[in-house]
C-alpha cells in the first residue's frame, strides 16, 4: 500500500510541477483532497478492481479491447464471436462501452498483465474534472469562485463518488463535466457580445470528442445534448439578431470571423495540434461508435421489458445529514417512484440551496442560462415511458434509468452558483448565513464521505492468482463454470431460468480477464429475447434446478442431475474444447459435488470468489479431451424425460421435467387455493418418456366465458372435447392417455378467450381462456 500511495504522489508532482506559482497553494489543497479521496474512496492501489457484482464488469470491457479490438482497415471491435455463451456465441454489443477507459486498460493489460489501473485512472479523472474546471472559470469568476465550483463537481459530485466502484463508468465523468462547463461559457460570450477565440472553439471540439470515449449510454449523452441544445441556442439567438437588425448581425458576424481567424493564426501551433489531436482521436472513436450503434439497432425491443427507473424530482432537495439523508428517506411509499437506488435524484441541499439563489440573483441574465435549464429540466422530469423527454436525442434511446442525470446535477448547479453571493444581507446577517451554509456544507461531505467509509475493496490474494494462472495454462479453449449465469440488466434471461442465482455468480464471466478461457455465461447490460436461443433450445434452463425461485434468494441447486441429465452434461464437456470445470461447490449439494468429482476427476486447485464462494479446478483428463467435435457440441440437445414428481402443474413450476408448457400461465395462489389461466388458442405440453406407458391426465377448470369449447388431444388426436361451456361452469375431469416412447404433445384448443370475440376482464390484457385448479399427468397405476 505504501509503495502505491509513494507512486500516487510522484505522479501527482510530475504532473504539477510546472504550474505557475500563482496556484501553489490551490496545487498543495488538491493534492492533498486528492490523497484523501484516495484512502477514504478508492482505499486499494495494490489489486485490481474485483469484487461482487457490477464491480467485476468495469475491467473486463477493457480485457475485451485487448483481445477484440483491430485497426485494419479501420478500428473496429469484434463483438460477434463465442467468447461468452460458449460455444453458441453472441452478440456482445450491449456492454458498457467507455472507449477511453477500455483502451486504456487495453494497453496497461498487454503490457503490464493485471493491476490497480482503474484505480489509478479513476483519481486522475478527479483530479482533470478540477483543474478543468478552474482553468475554464477563472479568467470570468476568479480565483475563489472557479476553485469553489471546481471543488463541487469534482470531490463533491455526491452521485458520482457514491457510484465508485458498483457503476464505476457513472463516477467517471471529467470530459462531460468540461463539456458543459466549456458551453456555458461560449453561450455566455455570445450572448454578452464577448470576443470568441478560436482556441475555446477548438478546445470545444477536442471536449465533444472526448466526451466521446466516456460511457456511451448515459454520460457522453449528456455531453452531445449540451452540445446540441448550446448549438441550437445560439443558432435561434444569432436568427433574432440578423431579422432585428441584418446589417448590424452581418457586421457582428463577420467581426467575430475574422477575429477567429486572426486568432488560429496567431496561435497556428497549438491550433494544430489540438485539431490534429481532435482529428486523431476521432478517427478511432466514431468508427467503433458507429459499430456499437449498428450492432445495437439490429436488436428490436419493442414490447421487451427493459424496465423503466424514475426519481421523483422533489429528491432534489433531500438533504444529506446524519438523521435525515436520501438513505434514511428511501421509500418509494413516500416519493412513488421507482428509484435505483438511494442517491438518486439527490445531489445535495448545500449544491441546490447556492445553485438556485445564484440563478435567482443572475435572473436579469437569466438568457446566458437557458441552454443549462433546458437541459436540466429535460433530466429532472424525464420518466423513460410516462415523459420521455430524452429520447427526442438518439443516442439515449435506450435510456431506461431517468436516475442517472443526478450525475450532472453538480455541474449545471454548480455553474448557477457562480452569480451566488451574501452581498444584499447586512453584515451580521451575512456572517449568520455564510456559517449556516458552511455548517451545512462540511456536514453533507461529511454525511456521503461517511457512507463510503462502508465499502471495502476486494482484496484478491496470492491463492487466487495461482488459480487463475493455472487454468490459464491448461490445454482447451473455454472452461465450463458450474453453474454459469446468462442475464441482462433489464432482466431478460432470469424469467428464462438462465440465471437462477444472480446474487451469487452473476459476476463470474468477468474472469476471463485472469484466465483468459472463454466462458458459457456473461451479465450484459441488456439483453434481447432472440440472444437466448441458442441455449434455450439446448435446454440449459432444465439443468439449472434453484432451491427458489427468486434469483436473489436462491443459494444452491435444489438437486443433483439425473441420469439422462448427468448423459447430456457428460457429452457437452465431452464434445466442446473446455480445459475443465471450474465448479462451485457452495452453490452445489454437497452428494452432488462428490458426484462431479466421481464423474470428472479431482480437484486440483481451489480458490475463493466474493458471492460465489469456494470454487474448484477440475482439469479435462485425457481421455475426454481426445473426444472434442466442436461442431457435435454446438448441437446436442438436452430433452427432459418427465418426471412424475413434477407431473402437478399447479404445484410446481414444472421447467425442469418437460420440453415445453406455452399458453399457460404461472402459477398464481391465495392462502387457500392456487390456479393457472390457460392463455391464448392453445395450452401445448411437450414432454417425453423413456418408453410407451398409460398414463392419466386429471384436470379441473372453471369457464369465464359464454359458449366456449375446449378440445384436448394427445400427439394430434382428439381424446374428449366440451362444447357450448356455459359461463362459469367447472369441469373436472380425468382421462386415459397412452403416451410414445419419445417426444408427447398434449394440447387443450379453446374457441374464445379474452380479447378475442369476448372480453370478461377488461382491465386484464391476458388472453385467458380458461381458468385450471387441477392440471396433473400420472402414470395410470397411481
Amino acid at each position: 500500500m505504501a509503495k502505491n500511495i509513494l507512486v500516487f504522489i510522484l505522479i501527482m508532482y510530475t504532473t504539477f510541477k510546472n504550474i505557475t506559482k500563482k496556484y501553489k497553494y490551490l496545487i498543495l489543497l488538491v493534492l492533498f483532497l486528492s490523497f484523501a479521496f484516495s484512502i477514504l474512496v478508492i482505499k486499494d492501489f495494490s489489486n485490481p478492481l474485483a469484487g461482487a457484482g457490477d464491480a467485476e464488469y468495469w475491467e473486463y470491457t477493457g480485457f475485451y479491447f485487448s483481445k477484440n479490438l483491430h485497426f485494419t482497415p479501420f478500428p473496429h471491435l469484434d463483438i460477434v464471436n463465442n467468447q461468452a455463451f460458449y460455444p453458441y456465441g453472441v452478440n456482445s454489443v450491449f456492454q458498457p462501452w467507455s472507449f477511453e477507459r477500455d483502451i486504456l486498460y487495453a494497453m496497461f493489460y498487454k503490457l503490464f498483465g493485471v493491476g490497480p489501473w482503474l484505480q489509478i485512472y479513476y483519481i486522475l479523472t478527479i483530479v482533470i474534472t478540477f483543474f478543468g474546471s478552474f482553468v475554464l472559470l477563472v479568467k470570468y469568476y476568479g480565483s475563489a469562485k472557479a476553485t469553489g465550483v471546481g471543488l463541487l463537481v469534482s470531490f463533491c459530485n455526491f452521485y458520482a463518488i457514491y457510484k465508485y466502484p458498483g457503476h464505476f463508468a457513472y463516477s467517471v465523468i471529467h470530459w462531460t463535466t468540461l463539456s458543459i462547463i466549456t458551453d456555458f461559457i461560449i453561450v455566455r460570450k455570445f450572448i454578452l457580445t464577448e470576443k470568441l477565440s478560436s482556441t475555446i472553439i477548438i478546445l470545444r471540439a477536442n471536449l465533444l470528442i472526448l466526451s466521446l470515449g466516456q460511457e456511451l449510454g448515459y454520460i457522453a449523452g449528456f455531453s452531445l445534448t449540451s452540445f446540441i441544445i448550446s448549438v441550437v441556442y445560439v443558432i435561434l439567438i444569432a436568427l433574432r439578431r440578423y431579422f432585428t437588425s441584418p446589417l448590424k448581425a452581418i457586421i457582428k458576424f463577420n467581426n467575430t470571423f475574422v477575429i477567429i481567424k486572426n486568432d488560429l493564426l496567431l496561435h497556428k501551433k497549438i491550433s494544430f495540434i489540438l485539431l490534429g489531436f481532435c482529428f486523431v482521436l476521432s478517427c478511432i472513436y466514431l468508427p467503433l461508435i458507429f459499430q456499437i450503434t449498428r450492432g445495437a439497432k439490429g436488436f428490436d425491443f419493442t414490447g421487451v421489458n427493459s424496465g423503466a427507473w424514475w426519481a421523483n424530482p422533489l429528491r432534489l432537495f433531500i438533504p444529506y445529514l446524519p438523521t435525515l439523508n436520501p438513505e434514511i428517506l428511501d421509500s418509494n411509499k413516500i416519493w412513488k417512484d421507482t428509484s435505483e437506488q438511494f442517491f438518486d435524484g439527490s445531489p445535495g441541499l448545500f449544491i441546490v440551496i447556492i445553485g438556485f439563489l445564484g440563478l435567482w440573483q443572475a435572473r436579469k441574465k437569466i438568457i446566458i442560462f437557458i441552454p443549462l435549464i433546458v437541459l436540466f429540466l429535460l433530466c429532472l422530469f424525464y420518466h423513460p415511458s410516462n415523459l420521455p423527454t430524452l429520447k427526442i436525442f438518439p443516442w439515449f434511446a435506450f435510456n431506461r434509468l431517468a436516475t442517472r442525470s443526478t450525475v450532472i446535477y453538480p455541474i449545471i448547479l454548480g455553474i448557477f452558483a457562480l452569480y451566488f453571493n451574501l452581498n444584499w444581507l447586512r453584515n451580521s446577517s451575512k456572517q449568520l448565513v455564510a456559517g449556516i451554509l458552511v455548517i451545512l456544507a462540511c456536514t453533507e461531505v461529511f454525511t456521503v464521505y461517511s457512507f463510503k467509509a462502508n465499502y471495502q475493496p476486494h482484496l484478491l490474494n496470492e491463492n487466487f492468482f495461482r488459480y487463475m494462472n493455472y487454468v490459464k495454462q491448461q490445454p482447451g479453449e473455454a472452461v465450463l463454470d458450474w453453474p454459469f449465469c446468462i442475464i441482462g440488466g433489464n432482466g431478460v434471461g432470469a424469467g428464462a431460468g438462465l440465471c437462477p442465482y444472480y446474487s451469487k455468480n452473476g459476476s463470474i464471466f468477468a474472469l476471463r480477464r485472469f484466465h483468459e478461457k472463454k466462458v458459457m455465461g456473461q451479465y450484459f447490460g441488456r439483453l434481447h429475447p432472440s440472444q437466448l436461443n441458442s441455449y434455450l433450445e439446448a435446454g440449459w434452463q432444465k439443468l439449472l434446478i434453484p432451491n427458489s425461485p427468486d434469483i436473489m434468494k436462491a443459494t444452491q441447486l435444489a438437486r443433483c442431475f439425473r441420469s439422462h441429465e448427468w448423459s447430456f452434461f457428460t457429452d457437452f464437456y465431452k464434445y466442446n474444447d473446455f480445459a475443465g470445470i471450474n465448479l462451485y461447490t457452495d452453490l452445489l449439494p454437497e452428494s452432488c459435488v462428490q458426484e462431479f468429482y466421481k464423474r470428472f476427476g479431482q480437484p486440483v486447485f481451489e480458490t475463493t470468489i466474493l458471492a460465489a464462494g469456494k470454487v474448484k479446478f477440475i482439469p479435462k483428463y485425457s481421455e475426454l479431451r481426445s473426444q472434442v467435435n466442436l461442431e457435435l457440441g454446438a448441437s446436442i440437445k438436452f430433452e427432459p424425460i418427465l418426471d412424475f414428481a413434477e407431473g402437478n402443474l399447479l404445484t410446481s413450476p414444472s421447467r425442469n421435467s418437460f420440453i415445453s408448457i406455452n399458453g399457460l400461465s404461472s402459477i398464481e395462489e391465495t392462502a387457500t387455493e392456487k390456479w393457472r389461466w390457460a392463455l391464448g388458442a392453445n395450452t401445448d405440453i411437450v414432454f417425453k418418456m423413456p418408453e410407451s406407458e398409460l398414463l392419466k391426465l386429471s384436470f379441473t377448470f372453471s369457464n369465464p366465458i359464454q359458449a366456449q369449447n375446449v378440445v384436448v388431444e394427445l400427439n394430434g388426436e382428439t381424446k374428449t372435447a366440451f362444447k357450448n361451456l356455459k359461463k362459469d361452469v367447472i369441469i373436472d375431469n380425468a382421462i386415459k392417455l397412452q403416451a410414445l416412447k419419445g417426444i408427447n404433445h398434449i394440447v387443450f384448443k379453446y374457441k374464445y378467450w379474452n380479447g378475442n370475440q369476448k372480453t370478461f376482464a377488461p382491465g386484464d390484457n391476458r388472453a385467458m381462456s380458461v381458468n385450471f385448479r387441477k392440471l396433473v399427468i400420472e402414470p395410470i397405476n397411481n
